[in-house]
C-alpha cells in the first residue's frame, strides 16, 4: 500500500514551482526527462573555467548542483514527478514538498543572459585589489581599474618596477583579495 502524503492546504489545483532534487549529476537528465512530460523546467547554469596544464578549460555547471527547479500542480504531476529518472524527491518540510517564491524563480530569469547562463555579478570597485590566479602573472597582486567588455576583459593595474603598468585580462582570470 502506497502511504497518502498530506499537502498544505491551497497548493491543490494551481501550478507552483518547487525545488526538486536529482541524483548526483543527474540536473540535465532528470529536467529532459521532466520536460518530456510537458512539466515546465529551469535549470540554472553558469559559465566557469577550469585549468588544466595551464590551459583554461570553459565549463558550463550547474548554478545549485544537484537541483532544479520545476513547474507543476502537486495533486496531478506529485507520483509523475517522483518516478521520474534522475529526480530524487520534491523537497519539502514535514509534511510535504513545499513551493518557491514566484519573485525566486524571475530574479534568476532575469540574471539570465541571451545564452540561458545565469550571469554571476562581481562585486569588483576601482581600487579593489585583485590576485591573478593563473597565467604568467599568477599571483601577482594588482588594483583593479575598470571593466573592458561585456565579454569578461577587465583592467588591473600592476606595480611593476615601481610604475603601475596597465594589464588587460579575462575576469575569470582574477579574484578579489579580502
Amino acid at each position: 500500500m502506497i502511504p497518502v502524503i498530506p499537502f498544505p492546504d491551497g497548493l491543490f489545483g494551481q501550478k507552483q514551482w518547487y525545488v526538486i532534487r536529482s541524483k548526483p549529476g543527474d540536473e540535465r537528465r532528470a529536467g529532459l526527462n521532466l520536460s518530456n512530460q510537458k512539466i515546465e523546467t529551469l535549470l540554472p547554469l553558469f559559465e566557469s573555467y577550469q585549468f588544466i596544464r595551464g590551459t583554461a578549460i570553459r565549463k558550463i555547471r550547474p548554478l545549485f548542483p544537484n537541483y532544479l527547479f520545476a513547474k507543476l500542480n502537486l495533486e496531478r504531476h506529485y507520483e509523475q514527478v517522483k518516478w521520474t529518472r534522475g529526480v530524487s524527491r520534491i523537497l519539502g518540510f514535514g509534511e510535504g514538498p513545499a513551493p518557491v517564491s514566484e519573485k525566486v524563480i524571475q530574479t534568476i530569469q532575469e540574471r539570465m543572459g541571451n545564452d540561458n547562463l545565469v550571469r554571476l555579478e562581481e562585486d569588483w570597485k576601482q581600487g579593489d585589489l585583485v590576485c591573478i590566479t593563473s597565467g604568467p602573472l599568477k599571483d601577482l597582486i594588482g588594483i583593479f581599474d575598470r571593466r573592458l567588455s561585456d565579454q569578461g576583459r577587465v583592467r588591473i593595474l600592476l606595480n611593476l618596477i615601481g610604475v603601475d603598468v596597465p594589464v588587460q585580462l579575462p575576469k575569470w582570470q582574477i579574484k578579489k583579495v579580502a
